[in-house]
């Protein structure tokens, strides 16, 4: 079976690069890319290599418009769009968290859910709830996609929340966005349709009144 995060790491690949970036892994930009593109991106690539930033995330972006042929000043927009997209996100968790292990999978999951308009308030939320080992990427991406399909943020955050703090394993939670879209065209409301997916995947929906943690 194919997971939501496999799907959605495609165009939201992961990794993180150079100044103490947590992989270690450099994209070799020179092997794959025109060098007068190469020249346009420089600056963007340098700063997110500088930054930290999940460089993975980039390649992905950029490839794809140098696939489509898309014009380098565009491709540059788009990419400089991303970069600032994680760089928010790396900022404010590193900011909140600063002695958290950050990995570059979770910044690039942290900085689609923000796309899809989960602030990074709520984002914190699953950090607060994080366990003592265990990457937060699957959280982050089941949120940031329940958030896309019209889920209320705080009903997003509040059922990863208590997943987090339950049995129900991860690649569980993962099929939830998936099972949502078989649902809803015969329910009301997304949210609706959120907690029926939660029960036909037999996963408990969190405590009624249960509010996501917050940071005061």
């Amino acid at each position: 079976m194919r997971s939501l995060v496999f799907v959605l790491m495609m165009s939201c690949a992961a990794g993180s690069v150079g100044g103490g970036g947590a992989a270690g892994q450099e994209w070799d930009a020179a092997a794959h890319l025109d060098p007068q593109i190469l020249a346009a991106l420089r600056p963007v690539l340098n700063a997110a290599v500088r930054d930290s930033l999940p460089l993975a995330a980039l390649e992905s972006k950029i490839l794809e418009g140098v696939a489509k042929g898309i014009e380098v000043d565009r491709i540059r927009e788009v990419a400089m769009g991303l970069a600032n997209e994680l760089h928010a996100a790396r900022s404010g968790l590193r900011n909140a968290f600063p002695d958290a292990p950050l990995a570059g999978t979770e910044v690039s999951a942290a900085a689609l859910a923000m796309r899809h308009g989960v602030p990074l308030e709520s984002l914190l939320a699953l950090w607060e709830a994080r366990p003592p080992s265990g990457s937060l990427e699957i959280p982050l991406v089941v949120v940031g996609e329940l958030a896309r399909r019209g889920v209320p943020v705080d009903m997003a955050v509040e059922t990863m929340t208590n997943i987090l703090g339950s049995p129900v394993p991860l690649d569980l939670a993962a099929q939830i966005p998936a099972r949502m879209d078989q649902i809803l065209p015969t329910t009301g409301t997304p949210a609706a349709a959120l907690v029926e997916a939660l029960r036909s995947l037999r996963i408990p929906p969190a405590p009624p009144g249960r509010r996501p943690g917050g940071r005061g």
